[in-house]
């Protein structure tokens, strides 16, 4: 959770960093704006380049080399004098093996538990909201009195140390540790369910190729970059756009945070949900959530306006992406290639990011006001309502289309077992 929170807390705070450097270079927020988006495209490599090296040589040693590229990325992003600097530093080098993180950690923690795994998924997504919630507020303050340069290259020298701590406590699986996974451990007496096939094999699971040709597969990846387009607009800009209409800096930062706290609150709850409702429920709930708060945007001018905003905006995009570990278990079962398979999905997120977060600014490059953009984050929203609703409904056990359905069949425990 440490891992995920710290990334999160840099990660969610850019906004913040926006005038800084309006101020001193004089460049337009639609070229800051493209070293938020490069951070994410750097991600999309990282994530389709990765996901399946992750399956070869284990999530750790990628959660290390994500630790480095954080690290490394924040430190040479303090001394940026040009803008490809920007986008080499903090787009690439940060954003593009830092965001292994994301890719790693959930799936990692799916393999840790079978019962109670909406549980832990909500706790690790929570520390990303909990991290939202302290950095635009602490980086402000650090920007303020210190100056930009100093709190990149603090911020890496110190976000590195102790996640590498962390890194100490970290173990892929449980049978690196000689344990079962929670909720496989049998009581006295008891068998051990584990997942089998109709068919002679789970080969067909470990198919990414079938996999790909399903659906499902492109249906979600299609959601996740349509749900990020949305709100990465406002993540980006949220905090701009209240500074644009008159709101103090320190007070401005706080709306992100507090668009990040109640955030915190639905990437806990989402999981769990998604555990029992299924994918298409906990997905049209989330995005509904999101979208609805949007066009109020346009009206808002007074402190309030914008922290009532944030409120419930961050409801709704703190409950679009904790669910989608736990909707590939449903849907191909837990021995699928399940790294590979969420790398995809966060690849159309991190698109979905890099588009919105760019169009938010030029947009206002553009016009000389935020209308237009905060039209993007609404249509995009509401636009991914249409496959989440063309979704399979909720079952327990795999939805693999044209695919047999494994079913949790009893074998008797032995003494290698």
């Amino acid at each position: 959770m440490a891992l995920s929170g710290l990334q999160a807390m840099v990660r969610q705070s850019f906004g913040v960093f926006i005038d800084p450097l309006v101020d001193q270079f004089g460049w337009s927020r639609g070229d800051i704006s493209l070293a938020y988006s490069v951070s994410f495209v750097g991600a999309v490599a990282a994530s389709l380049g990765l996901g399946s090296m992750t399956e070869r040589i284990g999530p750790r040693r990628m959660v290390l080399l994500g630790i480095a590229g954080i690290s490394t990325g924040l430190m040479l992003t303090a001394t940026i004098t040009t803008l490809w600097q920007l986008y080499l530093y903090y787009g690439l080098v940060f954003g593009g093996t830092g965001f292994l993180l994301n890719v790693v950690i959930p799936v990692a923690i799916t393999r840790w538990f079978s019962k109670g795994m909406g549980v832990a998924l909500g706790l690790q997504w929570a520390s990303l909201g909990v991290g939202g919630i302290v950095g635009p507020v602490a980086f402000r303050w650090f920007i303020t009195n210190m100056g930009w340069r100093t709190t990149f290259f603090v911020a890496g020298l110190v976000l590195g140390a102790i996640m590498l701590l962390a890194l100490f406590f970290f173990r892929s699986r449980p049978q690196d540790m000689g344990m079962a996974a929670y909720g496989d451990e049998p009581g006295p007496g008891q068998t051990r369910a584990v997942e089998t096939s109709t068919a002679p094999s789970l080969a067909h699971l470990a198919n990414f190729g079938l996999i790909r040709r399903t659906g499902v597969f492109w249906r979600l990846i299609n959601i996740h970059l349509l749900g990020c387009v949305g709100h990465s607009v406002l993540l980006a800009h949220i905090v701009a756009i209240a500074i644009f209409r008159g709101v103090p800096g320190i007070m401005a930062a706080g709306i992100l945070s507090t668009s990040a706290g109640t955030s915190t609150f639905s990437r806990f709850v989402t999981p769990i949900l998604a555990e029992k409702l299924g994918g298409r429920r906990t997905l049209a709930i989330a995005f509904t959530l999101q979208a609805s708060p949007i066009p109020f945007l346009l009206l808002a001018t007074d402190v309030w306006h914008f922290y009532t905003i944030a409120f419930f905006f961050g409801l709704g995009y703190g409950a679009e992406m904790p669910s989608f570990p736990i909707i590939n278990r449903q849907y191909w079962g837990s021995l699928a290639p399940l790294n590979a398979i969420y790398s995809w999905q966060l690849a159309g997120a991190m698109t979905g990011m890099a588009v919105g977060g760019y169009l938010g600014g030029v947009l206002f490059d553009i016009s000389g006001a935020y209308t237009w953009s905060i039209m993007l984050a609404f249509v995009f929203t509401a636009t991914g309502l249409v496959p989440i609703l063309t979704l399979p409904r909720h079952r327990h056990g795999v939805i693999l289309e044209g695919a047999p359905t494994p079913s949790l069949e009893p074998v008797p425990l032995t003494d290698a077992d």
